[in-house]
């Protein structure tokens, strides 16, 4: 059992307990890591490199018309700087989606011959996220998704856990949620149906990737009033230069400021390193890129299709039908500058 790392977590988390049908872990820590340090007002460490995000597109026998989106990386002052950025995709234009902002390269190809390569290449400053992040707020990250609810079952845990309580400051009712999503899920890609991010399975089933770890955060979070933005992008995992998958995080707002949190990765690392799992409540390292925000995604211009549930790998139609592709069908790959 994981022992919360505070009393009164602990106690908020207990108390949620009848809503959820899994076990809630415990650490044995004492460790708490705050925002408020010296290191908040120090420059951040940071990470400079150029990063390729590279797609070939499978064309289906007979297709007329084929229609491609690829995200592109964001910009967000004080996190991450983009430069030099190259699209190599003949005939494309840079658009953007109507709800989150996120830039995207769109292009439309008569009678395609495929597979068809495309790609795009910057060189990014990625800085370690302590919460400088002040990109605009966007009434959608107080809003329900269509996997993510903010009545019922996520108005009554952030209840439980006190997080509608406007006298309690905002900071703990955000760490109360944390600690509920650490302490009562499991990281787990064995059990079938992980990675949707669906609210109502990681509150019962408790267990799944980044995608359902955080979508307990949000559909809480949200639930009390507390604005949270998801994020989907590329994690550089040490030792490698190339990558084929995602990796997802969030931020909750202040008021003036994007606080980050990445709570399954706190979990791989809980039972060994209490304090690094404490850490992730307010800290991302530098090496990862972010990509796009939000869920159920209307593309620029709009797809055929049904909103995405998330956009982070390219997304093809062939004449208004989505186009099946998977990790074969692209590769992302970094070097240090």
């Amino acid at each position: 059992m994981r022992k919360s790392v505070f009393p009164y977590a602990a106690a908020l988390v207990a108390a949620a307990f009848a809503l959820v049908a899994c076990e809630t872990k415990t650490n044995n820590s004492s460790a708490k890591v705050s925002n408020d340090d010296t290191t908040m007002n120090e420059t951040p460490p940071s990470r400079a490199f150029n990063f390729t995000y590279e797609v070939t597109v499978p064309v289906p026998e007979g297709t007329s018309e084929l229609a491609v989106w690829i995200p592109l990386p964001q910009d967000d002052p004080r996190v991450q700087k983009v430069d030099n950025l190259t699209i190599n995709i003949p005939g494309h234009r840079v658009t953007t989606d109507p709800i989150y902002g996120n830039p995207m390269a769109y292009v439309q190809v008569a009678n395609p011959s495929g597979p068809m390569k495309m790609s795009w290449s910057a060189d990014i400053t990625r800085w370690e996220d302590r919460g400088q992040g002040t990109l605009p707020m966007n009434a959608h990250y107080l809003k329900a998704n269509s996997k993510i609810p903010v009545d019922g079952k996520a108005l009554a845990m952030a209840r439980d856990l006190g997080a509608l309580d406007d006298s309690t400051p905002l900071e703990k009712r955000a760490k109360a949620i944390y600690d509920d999503v650490l302490n009562g899920m499991e990281y787990n890609k064995k059990v079938p149906g992980y990675g949707a991010g669906d609210f109502e399975r990681a509150v019962t089933v408790c267990k799944g990737n980044c995608t359902d770890f955080h979508a307990r955060f949000i559909g809480i979070g949200r639930a009390a009033k507390i604005p949270v933005r998801f994020t989907m992008g590329i994690p550089m995992k040490a030792g490698k230069t190339s990558y084929n998958s995602y990796h997802c995080w969030a931020h909750w707002h202040d008021g003036s400021n994007w606080r980050p949190v990445d709570i399954s990765e706190a979990d791989k690392v809980a039972d060994k390193d209490p304090a690094k799992a404490e850490w992730f409540f307010g800290h991302l390292g530098e090496s990862r890129v972010a990509l796009t925000f939000g869920r159920d995604i209307t593309l620029a211009p709009p797809q055929k299709g049904e909103k995405l549930n998330y956009f982070v790998f390219p997304y093809a139609e062939a004449d208004g039908k989505p186009v099946k592709m998977g990790k074969s069908d692209w590769e992302f790959r970094w070097s240090d500058l």
